[in-house]
């Protein structure tokens, strides 16, 4: 009797597990793409350096084999390898900007480059955003100008919930069609990375 309620009790507790890590990523389903792919940033802030550290944690890639980061890749660097995605992490700091010795503007520029060159050569372009909600009522601030300058051309949107409480996403992907996935917390990415990644 006692083994047939331990055996209950740990099933009830792995569906809930389930239903708890289910519940984690919500809206379009995850897409998935093979290996290698590469991340960078947009906004110099760092999103694309904690992207880099939630992949090495899901345990399914390895980095400099099957993923790789550039934090500010020159067209070329989009044609090293035969990547099969470019991960955009979005997000915008004075003290990042500060540090690169740059304006918002070189990056804007920069970033249209990058945009650009990947469109050129059909390199799928994912779309992260995984802090926050830091952006301010100013529609010309630099998170802003970020998102506006990556998301519409992205093919996909993942994006933690607390960066999307005024609907901005949902408002690009309704414009431009684009999925959107949502993220509970960033530490969620790790489990999305495990389904988005395959390596091959």
């Amino acid at each position: 009797m006692r083994k047939l309620i331990s055996g209950a009790l740990c099933a009830t507790m792995a569906l809930s597990l389930s239903m708890t890590a289910s519940a984690a990523i919500t809206g379009d389903e995850i897409k998935t793409y093979g290996t290698p792919f590469l991340i960078t940033n947009a906004g110099q802030g760092p999103g694309g350096k904690m992207a880099r550290l939630l992949v090495s944690q899901a345990g399914t890639v390895e980095l400099d084999t099957d993923y790789f980061y550039k934090s500010e890749p020159q067209p070329e660097d989009l044609e090293d390898l035969e990547y099969s995605s470019l991960v955009v992490v979005i997000g915008s700091t004075d003290k990042g900007l500060g540090a690169s010795g740059i304006t918002i503007e070189d990056e804007l520029k920069r970033l249209e480059v990058m945009v650009e060159h990947a469109e050129k050569i059909e390199l799928p372009i994912i779309a992260v955003l995984l802090e926050k909600d830091k952006r301010s009522d100013i529609e010309t601030n630099a998170n802003e100008r970020c998102i506006d300058a990556i998301c519409p051309h992205a093919e996909w949107m993942v994006v933690v919930a607390d960066g999307n409480t005024d609907g901005r996403f949902d408002k690009l992907k309704e414009e431009y069609d684009i999925p959107l996935t949502v993220i509970d917390t960033t530490l969620d990415f790790t489990e999305l990375a495990k389904e988005a990644f395959v390596k091959e």
